[in-house]
């Protein structure tokens, strides 16, 4: 069977690439391609399976995203994630702004003039951005008319081909193209709209956990999917009318680190034993803006309160998000003095990109969450994949999902809105913080209390088959047996 990998992002050539996810499979009539916006493609250029480039036009792009978000909106009495996302693409129509709030704050006292000042500015938001606004209508008459299926099917019938990437597909005439995907990607878009016209199959990798139930829409469906667990595999069927035939349990490269951590311990300990060379308890930060320095300031009054009860000179260590906002508000905690907080040394390198753009770009290595989630007491993290990877560890975890009340998507809006958070509190190990009044009981209570992880439990997210990602994927391919 003749296969070829197509790689669209920097953050596919780490977890995929960089992890030897295809090594399994890889034989003489296995290829690789990726897109040229990889700034980390050298390991793709350097593979002897290497065949070529390609890149997408910003028309496509746009057009892409246009039919992705009226496919999201076709879908908003399936998945409430799907929905979420697609208004939190419209921000100005369907949710108020907290810093306009603010700002009228301190214009007027009255309460009444206040009242009347937001509403006229409401009403306006959507005005200033004419655009976004015409398109949101647009999308939202061809619904109501019933037309979505039919101009989906149009748009793909009428889309131009990728002269590039049709070269490398003849080149190589593969029976099944792969592709590691979040779902929502004009170039992976542009590969399955050509399998419509050519004698090829195509299975989709998702990248992580919520992406089916978030984000991912198919405009031209894969033949197959591969997903974490079960979980995904229920957002395939529910949220994208998979048949369950077409959906394989593939896990994801990013863990495999996790299952042989023991193996490889006395090694990362020799190369990271400079950088974590103290007690710590582990704060992981979010993605999405969240006062993450607030909780860090009460943290630290907490680990004074209850010394007594950590390991001598523990500390918060603190790891902001590689592409989160918080990243940027690294030099604004330092200038706090906050003696029991900590910057986890490889974020403190300050190496991304200031280019929010190419954010992405910043790859920390892999093999340096197992031993940081193993030398840590427990973990407080706003909801996020962090969650999951601390279970696998072992490690208790303080979920925060309470509203910060400075920004718009903080965690309690997220875990109100996503369907992905469903169950966690089956693992047992997790504690969730819904009410700030209650970090104190909470954080003595992840101290002193000996909860373990339920296991079966973490299996509804993770697949737990005792196999690596490169041995399902070679297993998911031999199934297929595609000739």
């Amino acid at each position: 069977m003749k296969k070829l990998i197509i790689i669209t992002s920097p953050l596919f050539i780490r977890n995929y690439v960089d992890t030897d996810a295809f090594d399994k499979i890889k034989d003489k009539n296995t290829f690789i391609a990726c897109t040229t916006n990889i700034s980390n493609k050298q390991s793709v250029l350097s593979d002897e399976s290497f065949v070529g480039e390609f890149e997408s036009s910003s028309v496509n792009k746009s057009i892409y995203t246009f039919f992705a978000l009226l496919i999201m909106y076709s879908k908003r009495r399936v998945g409430k994630g799907l929905y979420v996302y697609f208004k939190i693409r419209h921000t100005t129509i369907f949710y108020r702004s907290l810093r306009l709030k603010k700002k009228v704050d301190q214009w007027f006292s009255n309460k009444l003039f206040k009242y009347i000042v937001i509403r006229i500015l409401e009403f306006s938001r959507p005005f200033f951005h004419p655009v976004s606004l015409l398109k949101f209508l647009l999308i939202v008459l061809i619904d109501f008319l019933g037309l979505t299926k039919k101009l989906v099917k149009a748009y793909n019938l009428l889309l131009h081909n990728n002269i590039e990437l049709q070269s490398i597909i003849e080149k190589v005439n593969p029976d099944l193209i792969i592709i590691p995907n979040g779902g929502q990607d004009s170039n992976a878009h542009e590969v399955l709209a050509l399998s419509a016209q050519n004698n090829f199959k195509t299975i989709v990798l998702i990248d992580n956990w919520d992406n089916l139930c978030s984000k991912a829409v198919f405009p031209v469906e894969p033949d197959y999917l591969g997903v974490w667990g079960e979980q995904a595999k229920n957002h395939a069927i529910k949220l994208h009318n998979f048949e369950p035939s077409r959906v394989f349990l593939t896990g994801t490269p990013r863990f495999d680190g996790y299952k042989v951590y023991k193996q490889n311990e006395s090694s990362l300990k020799e190369k990271y034993q400079k950088l974590l060379n103290f007690p710590y308890i582990l704060f992981a930060g979010c993605w999405p803006p969240f006062d993450e320095i607030g909780v860090l300031e009460d943290l630290n009054e907490l680990v004074e309160k209850y010394k007594n009860l950590l390991p001598e000179n523990c500390k918060i260590l603190y790891r902001p998000h590689p592409w989160g906002e918080s990243y940027d508000q690294l030099d604004n905690l330092t200038a706090k003095n906050l003696k029991n907080i900590a910057i986890d040394p490889q974020m403190a390198q300050k190496s991304r990109s200031d280019d929010w753009t190419k954010r992405v770009d910043f790859q920390p290595n892999l093999d340096y969450y197992p031993l940081l989630l193993d030398k840590s007491e427990f973990v407080i993290c706003p909801l996020a994949t962090i969650i999951i990877e601390a279970s696998l560890m072992g490690k208790k975890v303080l979920a925060l999902a309470y509203d910060d009340g400075k920004n718009f998507l903080n965690p309690s809006f997220m875990y109100k809105n996503s369907d992905y958070f469903d169950r966690l509190s089956d693992l047992n190990s997790l504690l969730f913080l819904d009410d700030f009044a209650d970090l104190d009981k909470l954080f003595k209570q992840m101290i002193t209390s000996d909860i373990l992880v339920d296991r079966k439990a973490l299996s509804y997210y993770i697949v737990d088959d005792g196999l690596l990602y490169k041995e399902r994927v070679a297993n998911t391919c031999n199934k297929l047996n595609l000739k």
